[in-house]
């Protein structure tokens, strides 16, 4: 929901000393698995296709983390962390079954047809997919910030459905836990109108080369359930589609102080769940704004059950997505969910795990957002990390 890469950085562990960035990319340049994994890459990719090396991951994508910030960046790097071998292999110690990536693969590819990628970012592609592959982790190859698309959108479809033309080809045989995501949160100038026939080519392109692909479609305004449920056209008759939204209700909790959110975000000291057990005072640019005003005032005095900042926000969306479910049969992924770092972790923790058990309670797979940024449940230090003890609990216990 919006850009989410501003504030407190990663700092990198000790996989990521050995990255230098070239050409915009990241690259693994010093020894050890992470290393020789980079530079076998299209090797190890080679042995998945034909059987010669196996792996345990599948796709049910039931929990899931995000490494958002990362080759979403303009380049690799940038936002303050660059993902490393040992990110997948904590992922799967603690407990979770897959990764999505989002990857800013429009900023690294030709404007004009046939819009070839990159080749270092594709080798990057390879290492990620073969990282995961290796831990025994599923992983969706989200088509992540491609901001253009949403200024322009008629003016970007060839393009998108280029690139997905050569993703489909590269990846073309690998296991069933590699998974695509057509592309993340259409919002601003790609309606719903708009996006529905643009998505509807996107996945038949896929699907001229890759029939039984998994293949993630989300709705506009932001991947919302409302829209979801509301507007979402699925190309009939696939059944290897997954619907998605994200879901960060409410978020003057999960979003408060900020600084790239609106005013009416800007207060800090939102608990969760509400009423809080002293009244917040919300800042002036949200006292200013008449919605927020509204929200703050029922925060701060209706009981538990009814209060706008406690579980009736969270079922709220859990249902939109579930009548989709209800109408058209398709399984449901929460891609995004998560609870910003400047709520305090008690908070956090609750808030976590209420989504994960609503989501689950529904039979939806989730993907939290993020492993180590401004969601963090991950925290680095120096070059070592460590779980947030309250919100891997939340996340995996």
């Amino acid at each position: 929901m919006h850009d989410k890469h501003s504030g407190a950085k990663c700092l990198p562990t000790a996989d990521a000393r050995k990255v230098a960035v070239v050409a915009g990319v990241a690259l693994i340049v010093g020894t050890g698995a992470g290393a020789a994994g980079c530079a076998s890459a299209a090797d190890r990719m080679e042995a998945y296709k034909t059987g010669r090396a196996q792996t345990h991951a599948t796709a049910d994508l039931k929990r899931g983390m995000n490494f958002g910030d990362a080759m979403d960046a303009p380049n690799e790097g940038e936002w303050g962390w660059t993902i490393s071998a040992s990110d997948f292999k904590v992922v799967r110690e603690a407990g979770f079954d897959h990764v999505r990536v989002p990857m800013r693969i429009s900023s690294h590819a030709a404007a004009r047809a046939p819009y070839a990628i990159d080749r270092p970012f594709l080798r990057r592609m390879d290492w990620a997919i073969a990282e995961a592959l290796s831990n025994d982790l599923g992983i969706i190859i989200d088509m992540h910030h491609y901001v253009p698309m949403m200024a322009a959108p008629k003016a970007h479809a060839d393009r998108l459905v280029g690139l997905w033309r050569q993703i489909a080809t590269r990846y073309r045989g690998l296991p069933r836990a590699v998974v695509y995501e057509v592309l993340n949160e259409p919002t601003n100038k790609l309606t719903a109108e708009i996006w529905n026939p643009i998505l509807a080519r996107a996945v038949a392109a896929i699907r001229q080369i890759d029939p039984d692909r998994l293949i993630i479609v989300e709705g506009a305004h932001w991947a919302s359930a409302k829209d979801l449920r509301d507007t979402l056209a699925v190309p009939a008759g696939d059944p290897n589609l997954i619907a998605s939204f994200h879901m960060y209700a409410p978020m003057y909790f999960t979003h408060q102080g900020f600084s790239w959110m609106e005013p009416q975000y800007q207060t800090r000291g939102v608990t969760f769940p509400g009423p809080p057990p002293t009244p917040v005072t919300p800042v002036a640019g949200a006292d200013a704004f008449p919605e927020s005003h509204d929200w703050f005032e029922r925060y701060n005095r209706e009981p538990p059950g009814t209060n706008p900042g406690g579980p009736a926000a969270i079922i709220e969306q859990m249902e939109m997505a579930k009548a989709f479910a209800d109408r058209t049969g398709l399984r449901i992924y929460l891609g995004e969910f998560g609870a910003g770092v400047n709520g305090d972790t008690a908070s956090r923790a609750r808030w976590v795990r209420t989504a994960r058990d609503e989501a689950e309670k529904r039979g939806f797979g989730w993907g939290y957002w993020d492993f180590c940024r401004n969601f963090a449940a991950y925290a680095q230090l120096g070059f070592t990390g460590r779980w947030i003890p309250e919100m891997r609990a939340a996340l995996v216990e």
